[in-house]
């Protein structure tokens, strides 16, 4: 009897084992097939606003002077003494230096006594040939050695006057690349000399950009030193260079201060349209699928989208791009995590700071 009871009671604990142990599954169960929330990525937008700005073409060349000369001697000599130091400013015909005479002076006075013979020759045939006591072809004769000694008197005046050479320009003495006492020949450069009152900037420009270029108008120089200069586009080459396929490009700019020097680089910039710009800092930047430039936004529904731009100009500091509508909420920071049509959770970075500043 005590036998059957103690039976009984241990059947009564493994039934109530087995029990607790169901549902102590069935609670586990329950618990894993809860799913975890699923959070949005968080990423920072900054709301664009939109400013009219000259979209323009920028193009890379260097100031060249207006006129820049080599002087060359007419004549043989040696040189007597300068009048100028490099690197004064002298106006037109202004002296530079001169050559030795080297008895010039006796074939000057020799020209003109055969010039006061050859009139006075020609005025006793003339007076002749009125009495008809010369022939026509003796007056003739009298004529021609008049003319030939007239001549010779000029080309030995020309020679004398050659020998001091005077500026053809106004402008800067660069160079005097002779010495004292130096004989000079006649072809030998003898000063360098720039017309610095106004400078050609030259660039090459694409075939792209050719349409929308009109000689006349108005160009923006920024010299490689910062400095801005206002000009006009005076010249535009009508064929391309057979190998770069580009064409040659002039502006021409005063330099009424004289303090610009030639071959300084520069950024020729020519306004070509106005359009509706914004500011984009680099790390906006995004490229799309087909390997165009863009920006990473979200539209009202915070989903990722992408929009193409157009670079109107570029700093250092960012670009300048068109294609952005108004008010575009674009995504700052985190736009390398996200993909396009993905839903994410918009914050600006002033409300991000905040809300970083409070946890």
């Amino acid at each position: 009897m005590k036998s059957s009871w103690l039976a009984a009671g241990a059947v009564v604990i493994v039934l109530s084992l087995w029990m607790a142990s169901g549902l102590f599954k069935k609670e586990d169960t329950s618990i894993s097939e809860v799913e975890p929330e699923t959070s949005l990525m968080r990423v920072e937008v900054n709301t664009l606003s939109l400013e009219t700005m000259d979209r323009e073409i920028s193009l890379q060349g260097q100031l060249e002077p207006l006129q820049h000369l080599l002087l060359k001697a007419q004549t043989s000599g040696a040189l007597k003494r300068f009048m100028v130091e490099k690197g004064d400013r002298i106006s037109l015909n202004d002296p530079i230096l001169t050559l030795d005479l080297a008895g010039r002076e006796n074939t000057l006075a020799e020209a003109k006594a055969r010039v006061k013979t050859a009139q006075s020759e020609q005025n006793a045939a003339q007076s002749l040939r009125q009495q008809r006591l010369q022939s026509q072809l003796q007056l003739e004769q009298s004529q021609a050695a008049l003319e030939t000694a007239l001549a010779r008197l000029a080309a030995v005046q020309l020679d004398i006057d050659n020998t001091t050479i005077t500026a053809p320009f106004a402008g800067v003495v660069n160079d005097l690349p002779i010495d004292i006492g130096s004989l000079v020949e006649r072809g030998d450069v003898v000063a360098e000399l720039i017309d610095d009152s106004a400078f050609n900037v030259t660039a090459q420009a694409s075939q792209q950009s050719l349409s929308n270029l009109k000689v006349g108008q108005a160009v923006s120089i920024e010299l490689i030193t910062g400095e801005i200069l206002t000009g006009q586009l005076t010249y535009i080459s009508s064929i391309a260079d057979s190998q770069t396929r580009s064409f040659t490009v002039e502006a021409r700019v005063t330099n009424t201060t004289g303090a610009i020097a030639a071959g300084v680089s520069a950024s020729m910039h020519i306004p070509v349209e106005q359009v509706d710009a914004t500011f984009i800092s680099p790390s906006a930047l995004s490229l799309g699928e087909d390997g165009e430039i863009g920006i990473k936004a979200v539209n009202d529904d915070n989903e990722v989208i992408f929009l193409p731009i157009e670079l109107v100009s570029t700093s250092l500091d960012g670009a300048w791009v068109s294609g952005v509508p108004a008010n575009t909420n674009v995504i700052t920071l985190g736009q390398g995590f996200v993909n396009v049509g993905e839903v994410v959770e918009p914050v600006t970075a002033n409300d991000d700071n905040s809300s970083s500043g409070t946890n």
